[in-house]
């Protein structure tokens, strides 16, 4: 530089166009070739300098701790100056800016979600609700990166919307009433190291198309306030170290029971029961068909 302090030239800006983002260091630099100065064909991408990106302050830009200048893509239009005035060899860039060339609509710049265009078809899968995007010019502020991954801050008076999504189809999406859908197009994995607490203030529906499988390494507890119906096409099978059940029991089918039956109070069967053992009720046992034993059969 010729002068003596950083900036008594004034300010020499220009406008570029990004030909390079692979920068060796990976500190966001990109090479660029500025209008007026670089237009000579001569001048390869190779004899080009690199330019720094500026953060905003909200971004520390500090020992790994900020966001990543990246972003810019190849033929990207910048704006910036150059830090050491006329020798016009350390360009840095205040920003990036939209075009929309020969005012072709399908040439804006800009994402259409933050046009009122919604690019996103969503295929609803079972109870899935339909999208809720209804943005409005210029409330819809939209993150979009060259892949098609989507963050959607909408601002949109009374349609106000929190959008994540990922190019495969999955995403999070809360609507201005709070909703909020989840969508995973693949597996989908939660781990919690700690405790969990789910508070549902209406009702719960779960619909799994495949089987579920339930591993409890201590003891389960259930409380229910009213009454529990369970349909099975199948058969249920369990097992247990002891059966311990309290209150009248009534079954309407048979019952086949390899070991003994002991009840402290009455028992109620619609059919058979059949016990390879012994069967001891210390009230009354009620059967709309036979009861076989195979060994003494007691009752109160």
């Amino acid at each position: 530089m010729t002068t003596k302090r950083m900036g008594e030239e004034g300010v020499r800006w220009f406008i570029a166009r990004v030909e390079d983002i692979m920068d060796p260091e990976k500190l966001g630099r990109v090479k660029i070739r500025v209008i007026n100065e670089h237009d000579d064909p001569a001048i390869t991408t190779d004899d080009l300098h690199w330019a720094t990106p500026l953060i905003p302050i909200t971004s520390a830009s500090h020992q790994q701790v900020g966001r990543s200048p990246t972003g810019l893509l190849v033929g990207s239009t910048v704006f910036g100056f150059y830090l050491d005035g006329h020798e016009k060899q350390l360009p840095v860039l205040w920003g990036s800016y939209a075009k929309m060339p020969g005012k072709d609509i399908q040439k804006n710049d800009i994402p259409g979600l933050a046009r009122e265009i919604n690019t996103i078809t969503k295929t609803p899968v079972g109870p899935e609700p339909a999208a809720a995007y209804n943005a409005k010019y210029p409330h819809n502020h939209v993150w979009q990166t060259e892949s098609g991954h989507v963050i959607e801050v909408d601002d949109t008076p009374s349609q106000e919307r929190l959008h994540i999504y990922h190019k495969s189809g999955s995403y999070v999406e809360i609507n201005h009433d709070g909703q909020k859908v989840t969508k995973v197009v693949d597996k989908d994995y939660e781990i919690v190291v700690k405790d969990k607490t789910v508070y549902i203030g209406g009702n719960l529906q779960v619909h799994v198309i495949g089987n579920v499988e339930l591993t409890v390494d201590g003891s389960v507890t259930a409380k229910v306030g009213g009454d529990i119906n369970a349909t099975v096409t199948g058969k249920v099978t369990g097992s247990a170290s002891e059966w311990d059940m309290k209150g009248p029991l009534n079954w309407n089918g048979n019952v086949n029971v390899t070991g003994n039956i002991t009840a402290s109070g009455s028992g109620s069967v619609g059919r058979s029961l059949s016990v390879g053992s012994g069967v001891s009720v210390g009230s009354d046992l009620t059967a709309g068909g036979n009861i076989t034993a195979g060994g003494t059969l007691s009752g109160g």
